[in-house]
């Protein structure tokens, strides 16, 4: 293994709001196969990181499913458990996850990049592996018991060489409804000797999950950079999401760069989307959901300077 890294994300938020957090379990090789196994810890109320290096040796997993232990600590689509001490930080305790609800796997669309799943030497490959799910259990921090039964959680992978060069992502799953969620990424693809701009967003409600995404055919209406914001708009031929991410105060997170931990990229946890879905129609446009999410994911990434504007 050379210039590789794989990685999971799990966020969790207790049923008062007050504490949220994601963890990040992951390995990485880099350009001489030297491996890192690591575990991300960010405390999102505190805006805090606390990253932890763990030697090859210690990373264990199962090649039948998702199942990976890292030293004292192990992860899986049913749970993890949480046993270390750096510095200043001392976390213990286990959280399970009721009702997973994945992003729908089929043959020839297998999960969030569809198709594109199957094209080879992409920079990065994305999986959503659970929109939306109730936890049940604690963790004790620094001695503070924090009970995170009947709170809500959202896991993702990523795996490849590198993060793209430029790219945004937001999550969310904190709305006034329940079983509402969103998830979405932009980003610089290569391909071939040239690039484009690739997204894939999905839209969790009522339980049906909308796709907006490049191969789907769908395009971009309006994408806009402010200081304290990002606007997106995407339409395909039967609807159209407005979403509108306001900026929280966030930590610089480790990101590989050719398998190596070694970059960084401006991640908050407490931010705000505004979503709007509505139905097109030739004689009226029909507003089917209009909502806020909170405690939400939101990263910005790499040159973000070069993104083109779309008004």
């Amino acid at each position: 293994m050379k210039s590789y890294f794989e990685g999971w994300y799990f966020k969790i938020v207790d049923k008062s709001e007050e504490h949220i957090f994601a963890i990040i379990p992951g390995i990485s090789f880099d350009k001489e196969g030297n491996a890192q196994a690591f575990i991300q810890f960010f405390n999102g109320k505190e805006v805090s990181m606390n990253f932890l290096s763990f030697n090859k040796s210690e990373f264990q997993y199962s090649k039948n499913r998702f199942n990976v232990k890292i030293g004292n600590n192990t992860f899986s689509m049913n749970g993890f458990e949480l046993d270390f001490k750096i510095e200043n930080l001392e976390v213990k305790g286990k959280i399970n996850f009721i009702e997973i609800k994945p992003w729908p796997v089929k043959i020839f669309s297998p999960g969030a990049m569809d198709w594109y799943r199957f094209v080879p030497r992409m920079e990065c490959y994305h999986g959503v592996l659970s929109f939306d799910h109730e936890l049940e259990g604690k963790l004790t921090i620094n001695g503070k018991e924090i009970d995170f039964t009947e709170g809500r959680g959202y896991i993702e992978k990523d795996y490849g060489r590198s993060f793209p060069s430029y790219y945004l992502w937001g999550q969310t799953n904190h709305f006034d409804e329940p079983g509402i969620s969103l998830m979405v990424s932009f980003a610089k693809i290569p391909w071939l000797r040239s690039y484009f701009d690739g997204f894939v967003i999905g839209f969790m409600y009522n339980n049906k999950l909308y796709r907006f995404a490049t191969y789907t055919g769908a395009k971009i209406a309006r994408l806009k950079l402010e200081e304290n914001r990002i606007i997106i708009h995407v339409r395909d031929k039967k609807h159209r999401l407005e979403i509108e991410a306001t900026r929280a105060i966030g930590v610089l997170l480790p990101s590989p760069i050719e398998g190596s931990m070694t970059g960084r990229i401006l991640e908050s946890i407490t931010a705000k989307i505004s979503v709007k879905l509505i139905k097109l129609n030739k004689k009226k446009e029909k507003i089917l959901f209009e909502g806020i999410g909170r405690n939400a994911g939101l990263d910005i990434g790499g040159r973000i300077e070069e993104i083109k504007e779309v008004n």
